[in-house]
């Protein structure tokens, strides 16, 4: 077929897919529009005509998906207005219709996210406390997720009803207490009560006495155990609540040491939740943890000895009391080498905090994984070895995959809710506790303790790894003064180990630790995460007072990440090379590693390749780094000219981008490292071309959120193929379904929005005048609103929103100035141009933000003397202040 004719049919096919959709929309505002009528129709009474119009109405409500797109335009004022009504019309006597209102109430509330208004929140409350106080018990599991629904957030709103439902008889109080013997009402209660614990921005928290009774009743909830006839999935959503409504309690305000809220207790259940049901842990932790400099071990239970190993365990009896001396010692004559390879190896076998043996050495790379089968199951991480699924029967299976799941979310909400903990305790108070969470020197002839890197090392979720790192990155942000106290310069004492000597001892295991996790880490984030808790490490470590040693291989390990495919990873590496730089500078072990010659390609660099980099081969302009820091054009040669890290870093700031599309949120290519392709869009035929834009500018429209934003990146990826982005209706039709995309709900869909908005106007600068008379004004106006808007948003959209502002700026000629529907929308782009720069927004943004501010400014069109704004006179000075 001609390209006209296959260009016109996937245009038409678009067309009616977006057709059906704004169709599909109206349909479902006329659908609540009349279904609203209907109700406010009615009028309270004993009929039973009443009850049956009612049963279909909330039918008919309630079956509607309201998460889809179709209802993004549903008011919340509509919403309340809606339920108020239809509490007047239910009376309490019809418990079956209670129950269909209390479903459309948490339906609604939820899937439109609605905070309802005090007055709505007022009359609904009171209708909910006055249906569990005389409705029969099998209602109450659902009038209580509603009641849930309510109070979401609005927990200093409901004074009036505090007394009523967190008194000394209060509704909440026995139904969440842990002798309720009805699951579902507790788990309900439980639930309630988190989301009074929770307060949205701009509201006040809960008062006291009311959220200490919210938190006493939570903290009980964790400490019970699990009854013998309750699910274990059903036991894992009450755990996951209650440290939702802990971790919200938390975020309300410092921690205070009142009688009820003991910290020590606190931290034991959360250390216990940290490793629920983690594969090959089995520990009774205590029921207080009391600050200690020393470690307090928890109770593992031991795996059989082997008889290889009854020699070494007698020796270690009699080792037993000069344990802390002999590993000092043994530390000094070879900076942890061979030995702590076993040390490696015994936590493996008895399931703590280490999971890797390893022939890990400070001076060499040995340990590097290169590949599952590549590498004994020992050297393996248990976490990357297969799933045991195949032990079970598929429904079997299945049952066991979700309660895992369930699992890795109590371990996260733990870790989150420790995070609130180092967030609101003082740090002198909370490195009492240092020792129950950050690993000590392996001890010898005992269980290891369970720490943060156990679960960074060893559980199979990426999410929970990640947490882990963010909790000790946490830890150690600001630790530098607890941390000055470390040292293991002198000579070993026999008699006693000193504090200095057992925290120098949890420095270098800390070293150990991240280094065999930086190396097994598949995930990006969570190797980004791994970076940046060493960042934080070597920002805070005394190495002065430490014996040389601990730099040298970190240095080694992390050099091919600044090369890494994920641009997180990159920058998280090059911050850590900061670090290390700027570390008591200077330091004489760094000073001499920044006197070694460059070395050729990271890649090709023998013993320092990344186990994730060796299956990517990703960047191959990487050779010009060595030819330039190699002169001679060998490794062995002498350190002429500058260090490579210089050379680097001057590169990165002078050089043109290679990747002039990054999308940093994605992991995978960007649309640059399309160029060239295995197989090139113009390569196709002309059907699969269609096939293929056709199926993409469908699936923007999707109800999945995550195929929505895949779809709309994907265009972004699509808009800067020569052969489409001259096409200017496919360049129109683009930007329509971007357009649509940017007010979403999910700031994920918004963000690949966003990156695509930047592609798509990287392009008009592109083609330039070509487009400038076809392209469509009110398009343009609508895409210069959109992108102001989006630079209101969250960092991961506003870093590109200002980017295709910039641009749009730059776009713009005099018979676009010259219309006056311009006016207004210039000068708000403008004006977040500068607000932006002036901001508190990460760097990255701000950044992208001057960037956009100097290409408006190539527009020689653009009247800048005309825009009314009280900080244009300061453009400059923002910028320079901002780039510092």
């Amino acid at each position: 077929f001609p390209i006209e004719t296959v260009s016109g049919w996937w245009r038409a096919v678009w067309s009616a897919r977006a057709q059906h959709e704004l169709d599909g929309s109206a349909q479902a505002l006329d659908q609540i529009s009349r279904c609203f009528n209907k109700l406010r129709s009615l009028r309270a009474s004993d009929s039973a005509t009443l009850k049956t119009e009612l049963n279909l109405l909330f039918d008919q409500l309630i079956s509607e998906n309201y998460n889809s797109s179709n209802h993004d335009n549903i008011q919340p004022e509509v919403v309340c207005e809606m339920l108020m009504h239809a509490s007047r019309l239910v009376p309490l006597s019809q418990e079956h219709l209670i129950i269909k209102l209390s479903q459309l109430i948490h339906q609604l509330l939820n899937q439109l996210q609605v905070i309802v208004d005090e007055h709505t929140l007022d009359v609904l409350v009171s209708y909910c406390t006055h249906a569990l106080r005389t409705c029969s018990s099998w209602t109450h599991p659902e009038v209580l997720l509603a009641l849930s629904s309510l109070v979401y957030g609005n927990g200093s709103r409901c004074h009036r009803h505090l007394p009523e439902l967190l008194g000394l008889s209060g509704i909440l109080v026995n139904y969440g207490d842990p002798s309720q013997p009805d699951i579902e009402i507790r788990r309900s209660a439980v639930h309630c009560l988190a989301n009074l614990c929770l307060s949205v921005a701009g509201q006040p928290y809960l008062e006291e006495p009311y959220k200490g009774v919210c938190y006493g009743i939570l903290l009980r909830t964790l400490q019970s155990p699990k009854p013998p006839d309750v699910e274990d999935i059903v036991f894992c959503t009450l755990l996951q609540s209650a440290l939702k409504g802990t971790q919200y309690f938390l975020n309300g305000g410092k921690w205070k040491a009142v009688p009820n809220q003991d910290l020590g207790t606190l931290l034991a259940v959360l250390k216990r939740f940290m490793f629920y049901g983690l594969p090959g842990i089995s520990v009774e932790m205590p029921q207080v943890l009391y600050p200690a400099p020393l470690p307090q071990y928890e109770t593992i239970p031991a795996a059989k000895p082997e008889p290889s190993q009854d020699s070494a365990s007698q020796q270690n009896k009699k080792r037993k009391s000069r344990g802390k001396g002999k590993k000092a010692g043994a530390e000094g004559k070879n900076d942890g080498e061979e030995g702590e390879g076993d040390h490696i190896s015994g936590h493996h076998k008895t399931g703590g905090a280490g999971v890797v043996q390893s022939a890990w050495s400070l001076g060499s790379q040995s340990a590097s994984v290169t590949s599952p089968s590549g590498v004994t199951p020992q050297l393996y991480p248990s976490w990357k070895k297969g799933s045991s699924d195949s032990e079970f029967s598929d429904p079997e299976g299945g049952m066991q995959s979700k309660l895992r799941l369930y699992q890795a979310r109590v371990r996260q909400s733990a870790l989150q809710c420790f995070l609130a903990v180092v967030k609101c305790v003082e740090k002198r108070i909370l490195y009492g506790y240092w020792s129950s969470f950050v690993p000590d020197a392996p001890g010898i002839g005992g269980p290891p303790p369970l720490t943060l890197l156990t679960i960074a090392l060893k559980d199979p979720s990426p999410k929970v790894r990640a947490g882990s790192l963010q909790v000790l990155s946490a830890l150690l942000e600001g630790s530098r003064q607890f941390l000055s106290t470390a040292e293991d310069t002198s000579a070993p004492r026999q008699a006693f180990t000193p504090f200095s000597a057992t925290l120098a001892a949890s420095v270098r295991e800390l070293h150990r630790c991240l280094l065999l996790a930086l190396v097994a880490e598949s995930s990006c984030q969570t190797l980004t995460q791994v970076l940046k808790c060493l960042a934080h490490l070597v920002s805070n470590v005394p190495y002065n007072r430490l014996r040389p040693g601990l730099l040298s291989p970190l240095w080694k390990q992390i050099r091919p990440y600044v090369r890494h495919r994920d641009v997180n990873v990159r920058v998280s590496s090059l911050t850590l090379f900061g670090a290390l730089v700027s570390t008591q500078a200077p330091l004489p072990e760094i000073q001499l590693l920044l006197q070694q010659p460059g070395s050729t390609s990271a890649l090709s660099t023998p013993g320092i390749s990344t186990p994730q980099e060796l299956s990517h081969n990703w960047r191959l302009p990487a050779r010009r780094d060595g030819e330039a820091s190699s002169p001679g054009g060998g490794v062995e040669g002498g350190p002429e000219g500058p260090c490579w890290l210089l050379q680097l870093c001057v590169s990165l700031v002078t050089q043109p981008r290679e990747e002039p599309y990054s999308d940093s949120d994605a992991g995978g290519s960007s649309g640059a490292s399309l160029e060239p392709s295995p197989i090139r869009l113009e390569a196709l035929q002309d059907k699969t071309q269609v096939l293929c834009i056709t199926i993409l500018l469908g699936l923007t429209y999707s109800e999945n959120s995550l195929v929505k934003a895949a779809a709309v990146r994907a265009l972004g990826v699509y808009i800067l193929f020569p052969c489409l982005r001259e096409d200017v209706m496919f360049v129109a039709d683009t930007a329509n379904a971007i357009l649509t995309a940017l007010d979403d709900r999910s700031p994920n869909v918004r963000a690949k929005a966003a990156w695509s908005l930047g592609n798509l106007t990287d392009t008009l600068i592109l083609v330039g005048l070509e487009f400038q008379e076809e392209f469509s004004d009110m398009l343009l106006l609508n895409m210069l609103r959109s992108a102001t808007k989006a630079s209101g948003d969250k960092d991961r959209v506003k870093s590109n929103a200002v980017r295709a502002l910039g641009n749009l700026l730059h776009f713009l000629q005099p018979v676009h100035l010259g219309k006056p529907v311009f006016e207004q929308p210039l000068q708000e782009a403008m004006r977040a141009l500068i607000d932006t720069v002036r901001g508190d927004a990460t760097m990255k943004v701000r950044w992208n933000a001057c960037y956009a501010l100097g290409n408006a400014f190539r527009n020689r069109s653009l009247p800048l003397d005309e825009i009314k704004s009280e900080y244009c006179m300061k453009i400059q000075i923002n910028i320079f202040h901002s780039l510092l």
